[in-house]
């Protein structure tokens, strides 16, 4: 996935932008075009350069076996400020694909950065976002679209009945699980997997939750998670099959004390937001003589 060096300090999160667009006749799809899509799919990417061949040969696999429609797909790359030529090689790879947007930013901002510049963009009714590794299978695709049947958004867990991880690291195993405890410890979000790398919304919920949220690095999940249980939206997990990939951007030691800080201002910031204000009508019940209160509700 993207990765999330220490940010200058003094910067301010950047909520969309600044950043370039590019990508060839499918860069930017006109209305007519944006209407026919029905799965924007977002990857953010940090000097994926040398694994993007893997990660697309993954998402052809899942086109080839029909789980993703590629002329109803909607597909954006964020480069989150790479180093290497992460922006050419997308648009080599992606330029087969009839709706392409390759955004590249001016500098590097971090994962959550780079997934709500690419949620900003999105036209289609739902948003996905997955790891430029796919090292969760695409091909699970339908399984997060048609979970947002029942719920605002969907999650994948690999910590959910029916995952399956494979080749996971004993380092990233123990992260993982002292992660999520420290999440649920410091959060409401009450979820296994708050971190795996594939999430599905419908669009007005990812639109709304990543406009509301702050944070640029890896625990912004938990931010956009802590946010849509306060707004009251109903979060469906979907069990994954996990893929370790080499080359991954996180560092199970050294980046241990940076997102356990990171968690703590995250649900710091997503208790400061007001939830979303709502109407409430309350009918004549037991007293037919009161008449009916019209209130604000959060």
């Amino acid at each position: 996935g993207a990765g999330d060096p220490d940010p200058p300090k003094g910067r301010s999160p950047v909520k969309n932008g600044p950043m370039n667009e590019s990508g060839g006749a499918g860069a930017r799809p006109d209305s007519a075009a944006s209407s026919r899509v029905s799965l924007s799919l977002v990857i953010p990417a940090y000097n994926e350069g040398p694994r993007l061949d893997d990660g697309v040969a993954r998402l052809r696999a899942a086109i080839a076996a029909g789980a993703i429609d590629p002329e109803t797909t909607e597909f954006i790359v964020v480069d989150d400020g790479s180093t290497d030529d992460t922006t050419e090689r997308a648009g080599t790879l992606f330029s087969v694909f009839s709706h392409v947007r390759l955004l590249r930013l001016s500098e590097n901002h971090g994962k959550g950065g780079a997934v709500r510049a690419g949620v900003a963009v999105a036209s289609a009714p739902v948003i996905a976002f997955a790891d430029a590794d796919m090292a969760i299978d695409p091909g699970q695709t339908p399984q997060f679209v048609g979970a947002l049947a029942k719920a605002d958004l969907a999650i994948g867990s690999r910590a959910a009945s029916g995952a399956s991880v494979n080749r996971s690291s004993l380092h990233r195993s123990l992260m993982n699980r002292a992660f999520n405890r420290l999440v649920n410890a410091l959060t409401s979000v009450a979820l296994d997997d708050t971190q795996c790398g594939f999430k599905a919304f419908r669009a007005p919920v990812a639109k709304l939750l990543f406009h509301c949220s702050v944070t640029e690095r890896f625990a912004f999940d938990v931010e956009i998670l802590s946010l849509a249980r306060r707004f009251g939206l109903v979060i469906a997990e979907v069990p994954v099959q996990w893929l370790r990939v080499q080359g991954s951007q996180i560092r199970p030691w050294s980046d241990a004390r940076s997102m356990a800080s990171d968690v703590f201002r995250a649900s710091r910031s997503a208790a400061s937001v007001a939830p979303v204000p709502t109407l409430s009508v309350k009918l004549p019940g037991a007293e037919p003589s009161a008449a009916p209160a019209v209130s604000a509700a959060a």
